[in-house]
């Protein structure tokens, strides 16, 4: 009978302790959960915008950035094919005077201005938000290669329209940090009227859905009257391997080529994209932030919590 109450006993010990234990795991889950929620609301968010513009040579661009949550952070302006930004915050660092920054504060808006735009300005712009971590949104500026012209009757027409070559052009980030996004633009002009289509290569294999599904082709945009298709080529979440030559092939066979490195900043201490920091990761289109998530305190609790009820089960009761 002693024998009994001392199980019974020692069986109610373990309730009692399971009990504490699990009332323990579920206070730090909520805990971590409310923590998690609160980072989350401090984490910068873009607002859907237009990324991808066109306008006319001599029109005034504008490059559209909405950001919410910024609180003490700064929105940075910057071409991808170069290092220094173009603004930052409410300061203008380009020595370039056609170049300001419009802020539309009930709209969270930073948004680039181009005057007298040239063809030369277009490409890929960044705006990014100032932080460890890397958030970012794309945009592409497109520019018409001749000016806009008003007839009599107030309407616009392309003055040498017939002096456009069949030609092959690529834009894109030539430096790119392991894990950010691989963004290739190929402008292809043809003869008599757009092309058909074009065609991408990476270091010599033709790009293929089946073969290479981590390369998204975005559907071409074509402008008849310019005689030119868009064509944009995508590469989320970099790695290594994706290194090399990107070719876009286009009528009558011409190509543009553009050669891609890709850096490693995990192994290296220096930041080749001039921030200083380490990237961990990026801000798309879909505004939707990447977050790391490292082992921590709570979870360190949370696993004895557990070990010890496994070790109080197979202790007592076998």
């Amino acid at each position: 009978m002693m024998i009994r109450n001392g199980r019974l006993y020692k069986i109610s010990r373990i309730i009692s302790l399971q009990y504490y234990i699990v009332e323990a795991v579920l206070f730090l889950t909520s805990w971590s959960a409310l923590s998690v929620k609160g980072l989350q609301a401090n984490v910068p968010l873009f607002e859907p915008r237009e990324n991808n513009v066109s306008f006319f040579a001599g029109d005034t661009a504008t490059l559209l950035c909405s950001v919410t949550g910024l609180q003490t952070r700064f929105v940075v302006w910057r071409r991808t094919s170069e290092p220094n930004p173009l603004t930052i915050g409410d300061f203008v660092y380009s020595p370039d005077d056609r170049i300001t920054i419009r802020r539309v504060e009930d709209k969270n808006e930073w948004n680039l201005i181009i005057k007298d735009v040239q063809i030369a300005d277009a490409g890929i712009y960044e705006c990014a938000v100032s932080s460890r971590e890397k958030y970012k949104r794309l945009v592409l500026l497109r520019v018409n290669g001749t000016s806009r012209r008003f007839n009599s009757k107030g309407s616009a027409y392309d003055k040498d329209k017939d002096s456009i070559k069949s030609q092959v052009l690529m834009s894109g980030q030539r430096f790119v940090s392991k894990g950010q996004t691989i963004l290739l633009t190929c402008n292809a002009t043809g003869e008599d009227f757009a092309p058909d289509g074009v065609d991408w290569f990476i270091n010599g294999h033709k790009v293929n859905h089946q073969t290479m599904p981590r390369v998204r082709i975005y559907d071409p945009v074509v402008d008849n009257n310019k005689r030119t298709l868009l064509s944009t080529l995508e590469i989320r979440r970099s790695i290594m391997n994706d290194k090399g030559i990107y070719v876009c092939r286009g009528p009558e066979q011409r190509t543009g080529s553009l050669t891609v490195h890709i850096l490693d900043e995990e192994k290296s201490s220096i930041d080749k994209r001039g921030d200083g920091s380490p990237s961990h990761g990026y801000v798309s289109d879909s505004a939707i932030p990447c977050c790391s998530f490292k082992w921590s305190k709570q979870c360190s609790i949370i696993f004895f919590c557990l070990s010890a009820t496994w070790f109080t089960h197979a202790w007592f009761v076998t």
